[in-house]
């Protein structure tokens, strides 16, 4: 059984221990920092690996998993008939062995051809690949896009052509989406 005196006594020596730790008095400079700024400060990296991180990327120029080479993209992802490429990109996945991820891939290119043209092409080079067009081409006020999606994975490729707003009679294709390897 506890006694009275315990029971009375608890409640002060609490109230004095929290006053005691609630940090120093006006007149006192130290102070603790708080399990927030603890936190940051080991979550956030050393000037080590930042600089280490940052040498890395700069010998190589780019992400070791990321190409901008059009010869890099998959074989149905090629760019239109007589059209300038902008840009390519594919960033590889990091895939374990017994696991396929998705890979994400994107082509823009500019070329003097009318979307509906372009759909065509788009349709029986990626049809060569097992894609099928995936839902109704949509209208937008600045372009028109097309959704393509394997036939035996998660695969899905969007093609967008929209007028070149520097050139009126051209106009920009994109090919983009994720690809499963």
């Amino acid at each position: 059984m506890v006694s009275r005196t315990a029971v009375m006594t608890l409640p002060i020596a609490a109230a004095l221990a929290l006053a005691g730790c609630s940090g120093a008095d006006a007149g006192t400079a130290e102070s603790t920092p708080s399990a927030e700024q603890t936190t940051a400060a080991q979550a956030s990296p050393t000037d080590s690996e930042t600089a280490s991180s940052e040498a890395s990327e700069e010998a190589t120029g780019q992400d070791p998993n990321a190409s901008s080479d059009v010869k890099d993209l998959p074989d149905y992802v090629k760019p239109y008939p007589d059209s300038e490429v902008l840009s390519a990109s594919i960033v590889k996945a990091h895939n374990d062995k017994d696991e396929k991820k998705p890979e994400q891939v994107s082509l823009v290119v500019r070329a003097k051809a009318e979307a509906k043209d372009v759909f065509e092409y788009y349709d029986t080079e990626l049809g060569k690949a097992d894609f099928e067009t995936f839902g109704d081409e949509v209208k937008t006020k600045s372009g028109s896009v097309q959704n393509f999606k394997h036939k035996d994975n998660d695969s899905v490729l969007v093609v967008t052509v929209a007028e070149d707003s520097s050139d009126k009679s051209q106009s920009i294709v994109t090919v983009g989406g994720n690809i499963v390897p």
